[in-house]
């Protein structure tokens, strides 16, 4: 009876060691999954925005929105697959690099007003430093995918010393 008990007790201990491992793992990719609903809800609300004014620029968040799914699901994976490789990620996340660049380009332009039918020409100022703050956003998730996917983020280590800890006891 002692004997099955000890057994069970290493069992359960092997299983959350286990559980904890693949959490950690999980957490790596934790700030994709806040960029990306991040991106998914501003480009929601734009949608959103551009629907009540009637104007056929709606296809545009509607894509971007459409683009992000396949990293949500490259992210929910994760919890099971601990691969460091991201290509929806990287995809989407040049992908709403260079819209947000086009669109920068295009605040330049009469066309401003098809994009943004709901703000005032004052307003220029707030949706341009929203697109530059889009941007840096972009480029640093990409210098994180890079990161990750070459083995050289900061949190790999953290998760090494962690795996290493666990395997001591």
């Amino acid at each position: 009876m002692a004997k099955n008990k000890k057994q069970e007790q290493k069992r359960i201990e092997e299983q959350r060691k286990k559980q904890s491992r693949e959490t950690m793992s999980f957490n790596r990719f934790l700030l994709f999954r806040y960029v990306a609903a991040f991106f998914f809800f501003l480009n929601l609300y734009w949608l959103v925005l551009l629907i009540q004014g009637h104007q056929q620029t709606l296809l545009l968040p509607l894509l971007l929105m459409v683009a992000v799914l396949p990293v949500v699901w490259e992210h929910f994976k994760k919890l099971h697959n601990s691969s460091n490789e991201l290509p929806y990620s990287k995809i989407y996340f040049w992908i709403q690099l260079g819209v947000n660049f086009a669109l920068l380009l295009i605040c330049m332009t009469p066309l401003f007003a098809n994009f943004y039918p709901f703000m005032s020409v004052r307003g220029k100022t707030l949706i341009i430093t929203m697109l530059i703050l889009g941007i840096l956003l972009c480029l640093f998730m990409e210098r994180r995918v890079n990161l990750i996917e070459h083995d050289r983020d900061r949190y790999l280590k953290t998760m090494q010393e962690y795996n290493d800890a666990l395997n001591k006891k």
